[in-house]
C-alpha cells in the first residue's frame, strides 16, 4: 500500500482527497459529474473520454453535452449509455 493510502487510512482522511482520486456522481442515465478529472481527450455528442488519476473514463451515449465544466468539476447531459474505465 502506497504512503498516502496508509496515511489515509490512519488520520481517517477521505481518499479522493488525499490521493485526488475521482469522484463520479450518476444522476439516473442523462447526467453525470465528475470531480477531480484532468482534462478532456475526446469530445463528441456519441463519446466523451476523460483523462484522471486512475485510467481513463469513456462515458458513451447520445446528445451528449458539457453542461458546466470547471477546473475541478465537469458535468455532462444527456442520453448515458455506458460508462467504462480504460487503464
Amino acid at each position: 500500500m502506497s504512503i498516502k493510502k496508509k496515511l489515509s487510512n490512519i488520520l481517517e482522511l477521505p481518499k479522493e482527497i488525499v490521493l485526488n482520486l475521482p469522484i463520479i456522481i450518476i444522476t439516473g442515465n442523462d447526467e453525470i459529474s465528475v470531480e477531480n478529472y484532468k482534462g478532456i481527450i475526446e469530445y463528441s455528442t456519441e463519446k466523451i473520454r476523460l483523462n484522471s488519476t486512475v485510467g481513463i473514463l469513456k462515458i458513451e451515449g447520445k446528445k451528449l453535452i458539457l453542461k458546466q465544466m470547471t477546473s475541478e468539476c465537469i458535468c455532462i447531459t444527456g442520453l448515458i449509455l455506458k460508462l467504462e474505465y480504460v487503464l
